[in-house]
Formats: structure tokens, sequence, C-alpha cells
């Protein structure tokens, strides 16, 4: 097998797991968004400052999420075009 045959392989193995990566984030990525905003119903209003700095918290935590499932998908686009034009 040939450096750009193995190169080509390991592209498209980076991608699949990228792919099935990015899957299982989205997946908890709802979840956690989900459990997030009633833990956010919950204590809306409140006036204590614990309170707003959870609130602060999930919400990175949830961009952070979300930011990292788009990096997982582009890094399997370009993986695979990458792949495609060896």
């Amino acid at each position: 097998m040939s450096v750009v045959e193995q190169l080509k392989g390991q592209l498209h193995a980076v991608a699949q797991e990228a792919d099935q990566g990015a899957a299982g984030l989205g997946g908890f990525q709802n979840k956690f968004s989900q459990a997030s905003q009633h833990v956010q119903s919950l204590i809306q209003g409140s006036a204590t400052g614990a309170d707003r700095e959870i609130a602060e918290v999930l919400d990175a935590a949830s961009k952070s999420l979300a930011s990292a499932v788009e990096s997982l998908q582009i890094a399997s686009h370009k993986c695979g075009q990458y792949a495609q034009q060896l």
C-alpha cells in the first residue's frame, strides 16, 4: 500500500471518528441543553449571585458543546475533501 493510500485511509478514519464524535456530542448537547434550561427556569428571577453564576456556567457549557460539535463536523468534512483530492 502506498503512502498516499495510507493517508487517504487515515483521513477517512479520522473523518468517521469525527462524525461519530459529533453525533454523540450532539445527542448529549440536546439532553444537557434541556436539563440546563429546566434548571435556569427554576432559578429565574432569583436574587442571589450564585444562581446567576450557575446559569452563566450552564450557558457557557452549552455553547462550548455546540462549538465542539461544529468543529468536529468541519474536521470531518475537510478530511473527507482532502482525501478525495489525493
